[in-house]
């Protein structure tokens, strides 16, 4: 599985030089896993939050098409019950004074009363996640944020990658 999202500007050259980039910064401590469009997965050696603020500082002075490098924490199907789940583990990591907020990318599935599955609208979905996250919200300035990205994953399969992230570790590296 992959713990690592490195989201870089569009085409094939640049591609090609983010993929040299991370091989020189990372070694043989992360491999590959799959890419789509301009997503890069990668599975790293160690806490993934430390190696993105790593890679972040190392690019952050040179000219390089990396855009943004994301930890992940949690990789589950993006199915509300199983993204609820790992939600109320991350949430716990949250002190109980400081906000959060959660950004979501990409659509979850929910379930009909009669057990059917749909697409959820993102608001729906985040309502629902919210609900289980005993944090205030703070849409503006939070101290933390949960980010839920919905990856395709090696031949179109969909995953929810799920993030406990500070707002820093959002920001874009290229400006």
């Amino acid at each position: 599985m992959f713990n690592l999202i490195v989201i870089h500007e569009p085409g094939s050259d640049n591609w090609r030089w983010v993929r040299n980039q991370l091989r020189q910064l990372l070694g043989s401590s992360a491999r590959y896993i799959s890419s789509y469009q301009s997503v890069i997965l990668y599975s790293v050696d160690g806490d993934p939050h430390v190696v993105a603020e790593d890679i972040r500082g190392k690019l952050a002075v040179s000219g390089t098409p990396v855009i943004r490098v994301i930890p992940v924490d949690v990789v589950v199907e993006p199915y509300i019950d199983k993204v609820v789940k790992a939600v109320k583990e991350l949430a716990v990591k949250i002190p109980p004074n400081d906000t959060f907020r959660i950004t979501m990318q990409g659509h979850i599935f929910g379930y009909t009363s009669e057990g059917r599955r749909y697409l959820m609208h993102t608001l729906e979905a985040i309502k629902e996640i919210a609900e289980y996250v005993d944090r205030p919200v703070n849409l503006e300035n939070p101290s933390w944020v949960l980010l839920i990205k919905v990856v395709k994953f090696m031949r179109g399969r969909r995953l929810a990658s799920i993030s406990l992230l500070k707002p820093e570790e959002l920001r874009r590296i290229a400006v």
